[in-house]
């Protein structure tokens, strides 16, 4: 039994060491205390964002309505490094009942956020930015401003 020891205590050093190594999973719902909201507008199409920035993983909430009626609503799930938020946002097109899923990337400068362009690639029928080619902020059809949140 003695020999077993020093193997038991390995094994639960490195179960607890792979635990604490991973990463803090995302919030399941918005603190509205910690919560900065946003706009852009693009000629006809307006953009909303709602963040919750309590902790580096972010959770928050998306949404586009384009002049051609299309209307995109939903979650995003996002990590702030730096100056850039980088996560996915899960949305549904005119609330029927089918998700989809798309990587985003927002630089911050001041009040403001940029939504970048990029290359999406697929795998295994998730998207992700490719990371051979940057991602262009200049191109971004939708710059969020900083406004006050409406309680709904």
């Amino acid at each position: 039994m003695k020999r077993n020891q020093p193997t038991l205590l390995l094994s639960v050093l490195t179960i607890l060491l792979f635990s604490c190594s991973q990463p803090k999973p995302f919030k399941t719902k918005i603190d509205e205390k910690h919560t900065v909201c946003y706009i852009a507008i693009d000629k006809a199409d307006t953009a909303w964002l709602k963040l919750d920035t309590a902790e580096k993983n972010i959770l928050g909430e998306m949404e586009f309505s384009y002049a051609n009626k299309n209307h995109y609503q939903g979650p995003v799930k996002a990590i702030m490094k730096g100056d850039t938020l980088r996560g996915n946002f899960s949305f549904k097109l005119n609330n029927v009942d089918k998700w989809y899923k798309n990587p985003i990337a927002l630089l911050k400068k001041e009040n403001t956020l940029t939504m970048g362009i990029g290359e999406i690639m697929t795998l295994w029928g998730s998207g992700y930015f490719d990371k051979n080619i940057p991602i262009d902020y200049n191109k971004g059809r939708f710059v969020f401003e900083r406004v006050g949140c409406e309680v709904k």
